[in-house]
């Protein structure tokens, strides 16, 4: 199968171990969510995850009750607490120290919870799961290391089990964030290509409008700060003011603007997210 350029060279896991490492200073729940480099308010952070949880909740409401679920790079844990709230047990894993003791932190009173540290490609529970969740992950991995990571979670897959993916993504091709902070995106014709050498071919795909509204809030953060310069850079006030202003015009901020710059087939906001549900084994 043709397969984009190699994006194995182009990922310094060293790197991106460091970032999420080394933020001093910084709330893992924020970094988890991507706010903290903006000045948006938790209640942006807040927004997204309830828009996510409406975009995806008729995949979660198919997944038994009783069911065991995995939350791979489950970051802060926000995730590892709505399903611990609708399942019978949940492990989250994650490699990030500062990432593992806020997740536990946040559940700890949830007995069916469990946060261990841990690499995704190496340290994973044993099976079976009737969820898989992976919080943005792959944008952190090279092609190998995706394909790879999905045949070892199939394998921990119950009968008919299901993999939920949210990544960022690109219109086209494959773009990558260099630097202090490392990621790919790929397009989502890209991921169809790494979920069929996983030999995974059952894909539904959701657009993620929580992350949208949120990237359009990031954009208007940069454009400030580059356009307006002798304002303050870093300002929890103008991030608070930015956010609302948008909320409070969301009807053309969040939803007639995007849709209008989609359809004359402009890229904006730059980055997008999707949901990926994939049924390997049912």
């Amino acid at each position: 199968m043709d397969r984009e350029p190699s994006c194995e060279n182009q990922i310094d896991d060293s790197a991106v171990k460091r970032y999420f490492d080394g933020a001093a200073g910084t709330a893992p729940a924020e970094m988890s969510m991507m706010v903290h480099e903006y000045n948006l308010p938790s209640s942006a952070a807040g927004y997204r995850l309830s828009k996510e949880l409406r975009t995806i909740n008729p995949w979660l409401n198919a997944v038994s009750k009783s069911g065991r679920v995995l939350d791979v790079g489950c970051g802060a844990g926000a995730w590892v607490e709505i399903f611990a709230g609708r399942y019978q047990s949940v492990i989250g894993v994650e490699r990030s120290y500062a990432m593992v003791e806020d997740a536990k932190r946040r559940v700890y009173h949830m007995s069916n919870a469990e946060v261990i540290p841990g690499d995704a490609r190496q340290d994973l529970p044993a099976g079976p799961f009737e969820l898989i969740f992976l919080g943005g992950l792959c944008m952190y991995l090279g092609d190998n290391d995706v394909v790879a990571l999905l045949h070892s979670l199939k394998s921990r897959l119950s009968k008919r089990g299901t993999i939920i993916l949210r990544e960022s993504t690109v219109r086209e091709g494959v773009q990558f964030a260099e630097g202090e902070y490392q990621a790919v995106y790929r397009s989502v014709e890209s991921y169809q290509k790494l979920f069929g050498e996983a030999e995974i071919f059952r894909v539904e795909v959701r657009r993620n409008a929580g992350y949208t509204s949120m990237e359009i809030a990031e954009e208007a953060v940069v454009f400030r700060r580059k356009w307006l310069p002798f304002l303050p850079k870093d300002s929890n006030s103008f991030g608070y003011l930015t956010w609302w202003l948008l909320r409070l015009a969301s009807p053309i901020t969040f939803w007639a603007l995007p849709w209008a710059l989609s359809s004359l087939n402009v890229a904006w906001p730059r980055l997008q997210n999707h949901f990926f549900k994939l049924n390997p084994t049912g």
